[in-house]
C-alpha cells in the first residue's frame, strides 16, 4: 500500500526522459526472460551504474608488474562503487539469519549465498571475458588477465567461508577446502559464460521438446553450486 501511494504521488513528476529510461529497462528485462539470458538486463544495469558515478579521482598504481597492476585496478572497482560490498555483507547476515531460523538449512545457505556474494565481485572478470579487444589492450595473454581478475572473487570467497563458518559448524575440515575451491570455480564458470546460442540440440521427451544445449548454458555455474550443496549436506 505504501509503495502504491508513493508511486501515485510521484506521477506528476514523471517526464518523457523517465519514461524512455524505464521502457529501456523493461525491454531488457523482457528480453532477458524470453531469451533466458540474464546478461541482457545485468549489462544494462551495470552500464547505468558506472555512468551514474561520473568522474573519479585518478590514482597511481604501484609498479608491481602487469599482474599486480591489474589486481590493483580490480581492487579499486568495489571501492569506487561499494554496493557489491554492501550486498556481500547483507548476504553474510542472511546466512546467520537462516542458521538461527532453520539450522538444518545453514549448510546449503552458506554455499548458495556464498556463490551469490562472489558473483557480485566478478564484474571485471565478466568484462574481460566478453571483450577480446579489451584483453588485447591489456596485453599479457588471456590466462594472465583472467587470473588477475579472479584474485578478488577468490579472496572474497575465502573470507566469506571464514566469516560464515561459525553459523554452520565449529571446526574446520577438508570439506571446507572443497567448498571454497568449488565456489570459486562456480563463480568463474558463471562469469565466463559465453554468449547464448539457440541452435543447439534438443531432446524429445514425453513432456515435449527440451532444449538440452540451452539448459546446459543456463545452468553453467549453478550446476557446480548444486553439487556443492550435496557435498555440504552429505559430509558437512
Amino acid at each position: 500500500v505504501a509503495a502504491v501511494v508513493r508511486a501515485y504521488r510521484a506521477l506528476p513528476f514523471v517526464d518523457r526522459a523517465s519514461l524512455a529510461t524505464g521502457a529501456q529497462a523493461a525491454g531488457a528485462a523482457a528480453g532477458a526472460t524470453v531469451m533466458l539470458d540474464p546478461s541482457i538486463l545485468t549489462d544494462l544495469v551495470e552500464s547505468r551504474r558506472w555512468r551514474s558515478i561520473g568522474r573519479v579521482a585518478s590514482r597511481r598504481f604501484r609498479p608491481l608488474g602487469r599482474f599486480g597492476v591489474l589486481v590493483q585496478a580490480e581492487l579499486w572497482r568495489p571501492v569506487r562503487h561499494p554496493s557489491a560490498l554492501v550486498v556481500w555483507a547483507a548476504l553474510l547476515l542472511t546466512t546467520y539469519a537462516v542458521a538461527a531460523a532453520l539450522p538444518g538449512s545453514a549448510g546449503p545457505a552458506q554455499v548458495v549465498l556464498g556463490f551469490l556474494a562472489a558473483g557480485r565481485l566478478t564484474g571485471g572478470l565478466r568484462a574481460v571475458n566478453r571483450s577480446a579487444g579489451l584483453r588485447r589492450a591489456l596485453g599479457g595473454g588471456d590466462t594472465l588477465v583472467t587470473l588477475a581478475h579472479l584474485v578478488v572473487p577468490a579472496v572474497a570467497v575465502l573470507v566469506w567461508y571464514a566469516a560464515s563458518l561459525p553459523a554452520v559448524r565449529s571446526g574446520v575440515g577438508v570439506v571446507d577446502g572443497v567448498l571454497v575451491l568449488g565456489t570459486v570455480a562456480a563463480a568463474y564458470r558463471a562469469a565466463t559464460r559465453p554468449p547464448m546460442t539457440y541452435g543447439g540440440a534438443a531432446a524429445d521427451t514425453p513432456f515435449g521438446m527440451i532444449p538440452v544445449d540451452l539448459v546446459r548454458q543456463v545452468v553453467r555455474g549453478p550446476d557446480v553450486v548444486g553439487a556443492l550443496v550435496l557435498v555440504q549436506m552429505i559430509w558437512g
